[in-house]
């Protein structure tokens, strides 16, 4: 029988057992990291993105959809691109199963293009969200690559992935984006 402890004697109090390791780790394995071990050991996030980062990524994703529902446009403008290549002298001596095939190769190209790049934005927003400086010097070039594309062939809704990709790339070189990609970068 165990009597309880003398009033004059001083109660000890353990600390709580540490949680058992993973079954897989085996017994001698380190405890898991909590968020702050993590950001101190430069394994970690820098912290949460700022606004300006935070504000660009969703621009870049409504850039994203902006870009496929592009693509899928394209696809309405069968007859309009037929007229064009009718219009041409070489495009005039060609037999009707030479341009359609000429017309449906160009709107499958256009539309692949448009969902590369909507994939493109999606993965290098991602990247520079978690504080990748060579992700918004990618999304930079993609921004003037889409400007370039625009001079080939404008239209409403280009213009608006345009716009977003510019406002977008304009907010990841912000000075609290800077800040945020610097600290990032020394992490590294």
């Amino acid at each position: 029988m165990t009597t309880p402890p003398e009033p004059d004697q001083p109660q000890r109090s353990f600390p709580p057992a540490p949680p058992p390791p993973p079954s897989d780790a085996g017994p001698f394995a380190a405890p898991p990291l909590n968020e702050s071990e993590l950001r101190a050991s430069g394994d970690g996030p820098a912290g949460p993105p700022p606004k300006e980062v935070r504000a660009s990524f969703w621009l870049w994703i409504a850039g994203a959809v902006l870009s496929t529902i592009s693509a899928l446009l394209v696809l309405t403008q069968r007859d309009a691109v037929v007229d064009q290549v009718r219009s041409t002298p070489e495009g005039a001596s060609l037999g009707q199963e030479h341009v359609d095939s000429l017309v449906l190769t160009t709107l499958l190209a256009a539309v692949a293009v448009s969902l590369v790049v909507a994939a493109l934005y999606v993965l290098f927003a991602f990247k520079a969200r978690a504080g990748r400086n060579w992700a918004r010097v990618v999304l930079a070039l993609l921004t003037g690559a889409s400007l370039l594309f625009q001079l080939v062939g404008v239209s409403i809704l280009g213009l608006l992935v345009a716009l977003v990709g510019i406002v977008a790339t304009v907010l990841l070189f912000l000075p609290g984006a800077n800040q945020y990609f610097t600290a990032a970068q020394r992490r590294d």
